[in-house]
Formats: C-alpha cells, sequence, structure tokens
C-alpha cells in the first residue's frame, strides 16, 4: 500500500479494535491508485474462520454545506455528473485537501462553488455515504449569515447556482428532482430545523397572548 493509500484508509484505536474483533486481515493489496480515490483488495479471514475478499473504495472524506440566507431560501448547485449521466441538484461540496480540516474544506467549497462565504458555520453531522464498499466519512455543515465573495471553480466542473425557497426545496424532494444522498440529508436537516423553530415561535406567540 502506498503512503498516500495508509494515509486515506489511517483508523482510529477503536476501529482497529472492532476490526479485529470481526476479521483477520490476511493480505492488503492496492490495485488502482487515482485523483480521488483508491480501490484495496483485503483478504480476510471471518470471525468463523472463513476466507474472504473484501473490495474497499478509500477516499479522503469530504465535506459539503447547506447555505442558507435569513429568509430561510437556501443555495443549490447543479451540475452534469458523468457517472448519473445527468444534471444533479446538490450542496456545495468537496472532498478533503491534505492538511484541511472539514470546516476549511467545508468554507473553501462553499465559495468556489457558490461565491459566498459564512458569518456562521454550524456542523450538523457526519456519515458515512456508502458504508457496503467505501470508507468515505462526509462532514455536513449549516451556513447562515452569508456574504457575497469570489466564486472560483475547479476548471473541469461546470455548474449553475439555484436559490430556492423552503416550499420549492419541499417540491423538489417530493417529485425526486433532488436525489443526490447528501442533499437530501443536508435539506431534511435544514427544514426540521426550521419547523421546529417555527413550532418554539408560534407557542411562545400563543403563550403570550394567553398572558396578555
Amino acid at each position: 500500500m502506498n503512503k498516500r493509500a495508509e494515509e486515506r484508509v489511517s483508523r482510529s484505536p477503536q476501529q482497529e479494535a472492532a476490526l479485529n474483533e470481526h476479521y483477520r486481515l490476511n493480505h492488503s493489496r492496492t490495485v488502482y491508485r487515482g485523483k480521488v480515490i483508491d480501490l484495496t483488495v483485503d483478504r480476510i479471514t471471518t470471525a468463523s474462520g472463513m476466507q474472504a475478499v473484501r473490495e474497499v473504495v478509500v477516499h479522503p472524506g469530504g465535506a459539503a454545506v447547506v447555505p442558507v440566507f435569513s429568509n430561510g431560501d437556501v443555495l443549490l448547485v447543479e451540475q452534469f455528473r458523468y457517472p448519473m449521466r445527468q444534471s444533479l441538484l446538490e450542496l456545495p461540496a468537496g472532498r478533503i485537501d491534505p492538511g484541511e480540516t472539514p470546516e476549511v474544506t467545508a468554507a473553501r467549497e462553499l465559495q468556489e462553488e457558490v461565491g459566498f462565504r459564512a458569518g456562521r458555520l454550524e456542523k450538523l453531522v457526519a456519515f458515512y455515504t456508502t458504508p457496503g464498499f467505501c470508507n468515505e466519512l462526509l462532514h455536513l455543515f449549516l451556513a447562515r449569515d452569508l456574504e457575497p465573495g469570489r466564486r472560483a471553480g475547479d476548471e473541469d466542473e461546470e455548474l449553475s447556482v439555484h436559490r430556492y425557497s423552503p416550499g420549492q426545496l419541499e417540491k423538489l424532494i417530493r417529485s425526486g428532482r433532488i436525489v443526490d444522498a447528501k442533499t437530501l440529508i443536508g435539506l431534511h436537516y435544514l427544514l426540521s430545523i426550521e419547523k421546529h423553530h417555527n413550532l418554539n415561535i408560534d407557542a411562545q406567540d400563543a403563550q403570550d397572548n394567553q398572558q396578555g
């Protein structure tokens, strides 16, 4: 395994302990080294003694951000995704570069893809995107107090930026227009947060009216 692959596949002591509890790693070989991902083929012995092979896509991890304005509108990017052979609506996102924290990646992608800076960047959740065969961990952030900046995306990316209201987002989700997993997770988080906030406001108003 090359140095970069070792860095991508590095595991915590807890993960190593869990791995050793379920499997014994007999041999690991990197069969492909790419710009974005590596592919390793591991030969293992299961806890029951069976010999097996696991193909693992090794990814450095990424960050995605939900850019929300004070009125609740959200910015999404539309880009053609080659594997899907179609254009998708997505949150601004990208892989974590060497030496970056997820927060830095989220802020960078926000400015590069939609041309805004965040006055506040709040961590929502981190999740594995496809744990059946890939170790990518995606960090999801909420960006508020947006300020215009300079948009400068990657040369091989053709993006268009769209602004949607919460009502429009719900329709896009129900209609199946938004099918990207990170975007669905991020928007459901945002919509649930906003609805909870509005319920609290309505409850407080009702209490104030009763006291008045």
